[in-house]
């Protein structure tokens, strides 16, 4: 009898899984990302945040899981067009209504500007949320830390009573392997999954680390992946060739 009791929950919580459409990322996340949580993805600039934010969302897309992109960095026409040289189209899913793009510029002292799209989430029935990115927000709340973190921890609490699975996107300035600075806002999140460029000799070399994901188990090393046709895909059974050369590596 323990034993069934004991397999059915062991179900439950795989089936309570969402996909990240990021080939090799759901197994260094062991299934995936648990199922309302809310994960923020950092790193430096042209380490393919948003690029694995609209695998993402496309994921749910691809499995009746309708999303919202909310950009306020890009225009609604640079997403599309960047999903599409990607390989990644996303207009047909828009038509379907299973995707839907908001362009939310940050306004400062506007409280409100992170809460606004709380309205479609519930009347769309939305599963997936990506923001892109929390950086514009923080700068518009400079220097009222408080405000800005209560706001961010404010939208976190709701798409986790909705059961929405939420991705933010993040800026870090990262230098070294064992010298990463955390900000504040790391904190809010279930997860964080950092995003980096390790040098190697002349060139650079994608990697990426699931800093911490709450309320469940995941792989701990740096692994490396490539951006190509179709995004980002991770290779979880490999080492980074720069970190094996090196003991120290250099990031970007």
């Amino acid at each position: 009898m323990k034993k069934v009791i004991s397999k059915k929950r062991e179900e439950d919580f795989v089936q309570d899984r969402v996909k990240t459409g990021i080939p090799g990322m759901d197994e260094v996340l062991k299934g995936g990302l648990r199922r309302g949580s809310c994960v923020l993805i950092t790193g430096p600039p042209g380490t393919g945040k948003t690029i694995a934010s609209i695998q993402f969302i496309l994921e749910g897309a691809k499995n009746n899981e309708p999303g919202i992109y909310i950009t306020s960095e890009e225009s609604i026409e640079d997403i599309r067009n960047y999903s599409k040289s990607l390989g990644m189209d996303i207009t047909p899913y828009e038509k379907k209504g299973l995707i839907t793009l908001i362009e939310q510029p940050m306004m400062p002292k506007k409280l409100m500007s992170i809460a606004t799209p709380l309205e479609i989430i519930k009347s769309k029935k939305i599963k997936r949320v990506v923001l892109d990115s929390i950086t514009l927000f923080e700068y518009a709340y400079f220097p009222e830390e408080v405000s800005y973190r209560r706001e961010v921890l404010y939208f976190t609490r709701k798409m986790n009573e909705m059961g929405v699975t939420l991705i933010t996107i993040a800026e870090k300035s990262i230098k070294n392997i064992d010298e990463v600075e955390y900000k504040p806002e790391d904190f809010l999140f279930d997860g964080l999954i950092i995003l980096m460029k390790i040098r190697k000799d002349s060139s650079f070399e994608h990697c990426i680390q699931v800093s911490k994901m709450r309320g469940q188990d995941h792989l701990l090393d740096i692994f490396p992946f490539k951006i190509g046709t179709g995004g980002i895909e991770v290779f979880p059974k490999q080492l980074p060739f720069s970190l094996i050369e090196k003991n120290t590596a250099k990031f970007k």
